[in-house]
């Protein structure tokens, strides 16, 4: 029995220090890194490199793309370069062209223009003075002087404008009605 005893309690601590586990946690993390890692890189590496294939593609599409758009700018400034010479040589040859002699000719194309702008003027000028315009006129501008109150001057201009702005209304109206009455003459 002592002998069985002895026996029991040696396999007892033999079972107690096998039972005892120790793990050497900086050998644990070292391998499982190195599982993780191949593991990793292998599920990985297929998406990565679909990722690089594509991108690749997107840049020679952007190149290709950014070459024919700087060809398509570079011709149309070639286009704007030429119009530009054409203009500055035309202008060129017009500056060496214009003389006295033109620029009597566009006076006389003119005449016709300053004898209708005078008839006209003499015609309304007369049509004001016979209506009492001017004399209307200077008397709106003598009592304007002669008014002490700010609201007096202000009627008085107020009433003087809108007679001006009336009669040059119905002068417009008039023209109207006499370019449509006589415009197929």
């Amino acid at each position: 029995m002592k002998k069985t005893a002895t026996a029991s309690a040696d396999l007892a601590d033999a079972v107690n220090k096998r039972g005892n586990v120790r793990i050497d946690t900086e050998k644990l993390t070292e391998h499982t890194v190195k599982v993780l890692d191949a593991r990793l890189a292998k599920a990985v590496e297929a998406p990565v490199q679909r990722v690089e294939k594509t991108v690749a593609g997107l840049e020679e599409r952007v190149s290709k793309l950014g070459k024919e758009k700087l060809a398509e700018v570079t011709s149309d400034a070639r286009e704007v370069i030429a119009t530009a010479d054409q203009a500055e040589r035309r202008v060129e040859r017009l500056a060496g062209k214009v003389t006295w002699v033109m620029v009597g000719q566009v006076c006389q194309a003119l005449v016709p223009f300053a004898v209708a702008f005078i008839v006209l003027g003499g015609l309304v000028g007369g049509a004001t003075q016979m209506l009492g315009i001017g004399p209307l006129l200077g008397w709106a501008w003598d009592s304007f002087a002669d008014a002490s109150a700010w609201w007096a001057k202000a009627l008085i201009a107020l009433g003087a404008l809108g007679g001006c702005v009336g009669f040059s209304w119905l002068i417009w109206w008039t023209g109207k009605k006499l370019y449509e009455s006589y415009r197929g003459w």
